[in-house]
């Protein structure tokens, strides 16, 4: 092997190459130079502030925009003519790392410098003076003159009289214009903390306070929790705030790490949105941290330091910041655990659940049963303690109503998440409550096991739901039950099966009572049923009153085959009494009939009588109209025309009114509820409407709202929507000599319009006790 002519090659560097890495790869945004130079002009007065022991708030960051040309100028400590060279005109070698430096705690460490801004601008001049210096430096550098290691920078020394500081002037390339609205918008999100005011055109950005901003919408914070916590990192003074909507403010100052102190704070909200990290006061990046309470805000230390480019922070920072949020977090329970918020920041529970501080749960609340309270899950062992206590995790009306009484309270887990594993671990762990079983066992007593005191009282209960409460389906027995049960209810399609405690207390007394006084016996039992009974089977009772659109259309729903008897099914009651004394049919057919005659009416309209309201009563339309409650759920009297007698069953009215509420239909009740229930609805009353498939109901209240009638339609034909319905609408009933009309909303309209020759349904109405 042998070798000839060895020589040496140049290292040489592309220079456009390398300001494009240094510009457009490292930095996230064409505007970074901005931020940069802003960032060094903060830097610069926070040193300058540091040096010579002046107040920050009096410097001052003053920027121009213009279309092709930005100006930054500072009143900062100035540039001598070592840091310009060595530093600012010379990328990779930085001048932020001197004591003063350090001390003031500034911002830029990577020595990128003037480098920053030519990946936009084309020219670049920098005038500065530094604090100790009596003369002016002006540098000025092309971008298209720049070569390594040449001398392609002029540099001017002015004796002048200006202030100490540094003036940026960059002429902005032909691709890079800026408007003064983009550059608000972009320096905003860094700068908006800032101490030191930040104009842009003279336009303040800075200077805001963070409390400020975080308590949007008018929303209230107050404290509830000032207190040095600790964990084996980190120490600081926590300030926990919260509003009324139970949401969390939290401040941690005086922060230490492994017990050295660190500068700044960390403030942080529930739902707050993200977290951006900041350096004093100046903005960094977000942080991607995530915690139980979706805290959002800004950490202000000075341990975070961002990447190169600045789009994101070191991973020793965001480790830092992921740590004091799960510090925040712990302290911040530990707030709300002595504090009735608890019992509504969902995030607190889910914490807690998580770490498994089911201790902490003390201030959630729990439902108990039958007084419908809510109370805290700590007073849970001590309330009422002369009743038997349980706790149920289920859904089940009927266990509900077992447990639920005068003599046992039931704890009733909530069925959603977390409460629902907080109350039911805290019941487990703290408590000595037992839970209920799904299924509660129920031994009958035979008839052969009964006493005659005990048949007779069966007997005469059978008797009172029959004759008071016209249940016939029935089958009453005394039995023993488990876990301290009275009333044990269950029905099926045929009967309701009651199940009463032999050994209750109450039962005992009407049960001795037969033996000692029968000429009270019977008021007796007749109590016994309505104040200890009834509660248990209302649900059952027909005609009983119930509370809701809901359970109101199941139980007419559920007694369908009423509505579908016309009164040619058995023709005339007297017929059927007649068949009766004959011995052809039983007394139970008779009560059927009745019951149905009552029951259920087939009204037919044709379209003969289907009229308007300004034929039928002219005064009404036009009149003038009193002021009258806007709440639709007052009653109100309705409009009477005693003299008016109409053959019409439903009248519209051409042109809405106001003294008809603006109702463009009327439908007419049947005459068997004008005579029958005509008075009630004579005096003031209120209006609601429920409706769904081929069911509308009205349901008219009294004013004392003890007494409601309704009017039950089933439609051949079902509505044109399938969900159900209902509101109150505003009471405007027409009374006639022989008719009552009532309003027809205008999406129920369609129902009733007669565009065949008739129309028919089926009525039912009774009244609510």
């Amino acid at each position: 092997m042998s070798t000839t002519g060895a020589t040496r090659l140049a290292f040489n560097v592309d220079t456009s190459r390398v300001l494009q890495i240094l510009t457009s790869e490292i930095y996230d945004s064409p505007k970074a130079f901005l931020r940069e130079n802003v960032q060094n002009a903060y830097d610069a007065i926070l040193m300058r502030c540091e040096y010579e022991g002046l107040r920050i708030e009096d410097r001052c960051i003053e920027i121009t925009v213009e279309s092709s040309r930005i100006t930054v100028h500072d009143d900062g400590i100035g540039m001598d003519r070592n840091v310009l060279a060595e530093n600012f005109w010379k990328a990779g070698s930085s001048g932020k790392k001197t004591g003063l430096a350090q001390r003031s705690g500034v911002i830029g460490t990577f020595g990128i410098g003037a480098m920053a801004n030519f990946g936009v601008c084309s020219s670049l001049r920098v005038e500065t003076r530094h604090v100790e210096s009596a003369a002016t430096l002006v540098t000025t550098a092309r971008r298209d003159d720049l070569a390594i290691a040449e001398e392609c920078i002029d540099l001017l020394e002015v004796v002048d009289e200006r202030e100490p500081g540094t003036l940026i002037v960059a002429e902005l390339d032909d691709r890079n214009h800026m408007s003064e609205s983009m550059a608000c918008d972009y320096l905003k999100q860094y700068v908006r903390f800032l101490p030191v005011p930040v104009l842009v055109n003279g336009q303040l950005i800075s200077q805001e306070s963070y409390a400020d901003f975080a308590i949007t919408n008018g929303a209230g914070f107050q404290q509830i929790y000032h207190q040095e916590i600790f964990n084996s990192t980190y120490r600081g003074v926590l300030d926990v705030e919260i509003n009324q909507q139970s949401r969390v403010m939290s401040r941690l100052t005086d922060i230490k790490l492994n017990g050295n102190g660190l500068s700044g704070e960390v403030c942080l909200v529930q739902d707050g949105g993200p977290t951006y990290a900041y350096r004093n006061y100046f903005g960094l990046a977000p942080v991607p941290v995530s915690g139980h309470y979706s805290f959002g805000g800004y950490v202000n230390l000075d341990i975070l330091h961002p990447t190169a480019g600045r789009e994101a922070l070191s991973r020793e920072s965001i480790q830092h910041v992921a740590g004091l949020v799960q510090f925040i977090e712990a302290g911040c329970s530990l707030a709300l655990a002595e504090h009735p918020a608890a019992d509504n920041n969902q995030q607190f529970q889910r914490h807690i659940l998580s770490n498994r501080l089911i201790e902490k749960a003390k201030k959630v609340r729990i439902m108990v049963r039958p007084v419908e309270a809510m109370i805290a899950l700590e007073d849970v062992q001590d309330f009422e303690p002369d009743k038997t206590q349980h706790f149920y995790t289920g859904t089940d009306n009927t266990i509900l109503t077992r447990f639920a009484t005068d003599q046992s309270n039931l704890f009733h887990v909530s069925p959603n998440n977390p409460r629902r594993d907080l109350q039911t671990q805290y019941l487990r762990q703290f408590t000595q409550l037992e839970n209920v079983p799904d299924r509660t066992t129920v031994d009958r007593i035979p008839a052969t096991g009964l006493t005659i005191e005990e048949a007779m009282f069966l007997a005469k209960l059978r008797g009172i739901l029959l004759d008071d409460y016209l249940m016939a389906e029935v089958d009453v027995y005394l039995a023993d039950i488990s876990h301290g049960v009275e009333f044990y209810t269950h029905a099926n399609e045929r009967l309701l099966e009651i199940a009463i405690g032999r050994n209750v207390s109450v039962v005992r007394t009407v049960i001795e009572c037969y033996k000692t006084a029968k000429d009270v016996f019977v008021g007796f039992m007749k109590d016994f049923v309505r104040e200890h009974l009834y509660p248990q089977i209302r649900a059952y009772v027909p005609s009983s009153t119930q509370q809701g659109r809901d359970a109101l259309y199941q139980r007419l729903k559920a007694n369908k085959e009423l509505f579908r008897l016309q009164q040619s099914d058995y023709g005339e009651m007297e017929d059927v009494l007649a068949e009766y004394i004959s011995g052809n049919v039983d007394l139970a057919k008779v009560l059927t009939t009745a019951t149905t005659r009552m029951a259920s009416q087939l009204q037919r309209v044709s379209g003969e009588q289907v009229g308007s309201v300004e034929s039928e009563m002219p005064d009404i339309i036009g009149s003038v109209v009193a002021a009258v409650p806007t709440d639709e759920s007052q009653a109100r009297p309705p409009i009477i025309r005693p003299e008016t007698v109409s053959e019409m069953k439903v009248l519209t009215v051409s042109t809405a009114d106001p003294m008809l509420n603006n109702v463009r239909m009327f439908l007419a009740l049947s005459d068997r509820v004008f005579n029958a229930e005509g008075e009630f609805l004579r005096w003031p009353h209120t209006t609601k409407l429920i409706w769904g498939s081929h069911r509308i109901v009205y349901i008219f209240g009294n004013e004392t709202d003890d007494v409601s009638l309704y009017y039950d339609i089933e439609l051949k034909d079902p509505l044109d929507f399938e969900t159900t319905g209902g509101s109150m609408v505003p009471t405007t009933t027409l009374i006639t000599g022989n008719r009552i009309y009532v309003p027809v909303p205008a999406d129920l309209e369609p129902a009733f319009k007669v565009t065949e020759e008739t129309k028919d349904y089926y009525v039912r109405f009774d009244t609510l006790p």
